[in-house]
C-alpha cells in the first residue's frame, strides 16, 4: 500500500503536480480548465444571494458586516471600508485557518439591503471610464490594506461583481505588485485606455451563460485574463433554451408597446417583467452551488451580443 502512494505521488511530481494532501490553496489549477481554486467560495462572497441576506453571518458583501465578525466560510472580517459620497463598499477578509490568501470583497451595483447605494453607484455602472469608487478605495483604506498585506508578504485576492468587478479592475491596473490575482463575475468594462495600459497577470473573468447586463451597461473593456462562461446545466437545458426564447422574443423595456389593445399591453408588460427578473437572476445567481456547473474557457467574443 506504502509502496503505491510512493508511486502515485512521484508520478504526480513528473506531472508538475503536488499530491492531495499537500496541494495549498494559493496554487492554480491548470485542469481541467484553469479556473482560480477559491472561485466557488468568491463566488458567494461577491453575489446578492437575496433569500438570505438578512442573515448577519451570511458571506455575501451585500450583507453589511461589522470589524472583527466571523462570517460563514471560515473568514472574519479584519476591515469594513464604506464611502457614503460615492457608495463604495468593500470588506478586508482574512481565513481563519488553512493557508487561503487574503481577499478585498467589493460590492457591486446598490446595496440592495439597505437600498442606499443605487443612486451614487449609477453613473459609475453607464460611464466606463469613471473611477470615482475605486479612488475612493484610495481615501477610504482599501489599498492601504491591500498594501499592508503586501508588505506582510500575504498579497490579497481582489473580487467582486458587477460594478465590484469593475472596481475590481481599476485597482488591478493601479496596483498590480500588491495584488495577488483579480476575479470578477459578470464584471462591468473599464476605459479602454487604462485596460490596455498595464494588466495584471493573474485574471479571472467569470461570466454566467446568457448574461446580458455586462454587457449592456457602460460598453467598456475588461483588463485581459481567462474568461468562463458558467451554468447550471448548459445550453442543453430546457430551462435555458425556453428562457432564452422569452428574452429573445420580449422587446426592451425601453421600446413602445405594439399591441393596440388594454390586454395586449398587459401582457407585454408582463412579460417584460418576467424577462428582467430572469435576466436579474442569471446576473446574480450562485452557478457553483449547483451540484454538476459546466464551465467553459471561451473567447471574450463569443459572448458579446
Amino acid at each position: 500500500m506504502l509502496s503505491k502512494r510512493k508511486k502515485s505521488n512521484s508520478k504526480r511530481a513528473q506531472l508538475g503536480q503536488k499530491p492531495a494532501d499537500s496541494v495549498n490553496f494559493p496554487d492554480f489549477i491548470p485542469s481541467p480548465t484553469p479556473r482560480h481554486p477559491l472561485d466557488v467560495v468568491y463566488e458567494q462572497f461577491s453575489k446578492p444571494q437575496l433569500t438570505l441576506i438578512l442573515k448577519k453571518d451570511e458571506p455575501s458583501i451585500y450583507v453589511r458586516h461589522t470589524e472583527g465578525q466571523r462570517v460563514r466560510g471560515n473568514y472574519q472580517v479584519e476591515r469594513v471600508f464604506d464611502d457614503k459620497m460615492t457608495g463604495f463598499y468593500a470588506e478586508g477578509r482574512v481565513a481563519l485557518s488553512g493557508n487561503a490568501p487574503p481577499v478585498l470583497v467589493i460590492r457591486g451595483y446598490g446595496s440592495w439591503y439597505p437600498l442606499d447605494g443605487v443612486l451614487q453607484d449609477t453613473p459609475e455602472v453607464f460611464i466606463a471610464h469613471l473611477d470615482w469608487q475605486s479612488k475612493a478605495a484610495e481615501t477610504e483604506g482599501a489599498v492601504a490594506w491591500i498594501t499592508e498585506k503586501y508588505q506582510q508578504g500575504d498579497r490579497p485576492d481582489v473580487i467582486g461583481e458587477s460594478l465590484g468587478g469593475k472596481i475590481a479592475q481599476q485597482l488591478a491596473v493601479k496596483y498590480p505588485d500588491c495584488i495577488r490575482s483579480v476575479v470578477t463575475f459578470n464584471p462591468l468594462g473599464i476605459g479602454r485606455k487604462l485596460a490596455q495600459s498595464s494588466p495584471h497577470p493573474l485574471v479571472f473573468h467569470y461570466f454566467t451563460l446568457g448574461e446580458r447586463y455586462a454587457f449592456w451597461a457602460n460598453q467598456g473593456d475588461f483588463i485581459p485574463g481567462t474568461i468562463l462562461q458558467i451554468s447550471k446545466r448548459g445550453t442543453r437545458s430546457w430551462k435555458y433554451r425556453l428562457t432564452e426564447w422569452l428574452i429573445q422574443r420580449t422587446p426592451s423595456p425601453l421600446e413602445h408597446f405594439k399591441s393596440r389593445h388594454c390586454f395586449g399591453r398587459i401582457i407585454e408588460i408582463l412579460e417584460r417583467l418576467v424577462v428582467q427578473l430572469i435576466l436579474v437572476y442569471r446576473h446574480n445567481g450562485l452557478i457553483f452551488t449547483h451540484p454538476r456547473p459546466v464551465v467553459r474557457v471561451v473567447e471574450l467574443k463569443e459572448l458579446l451580443p
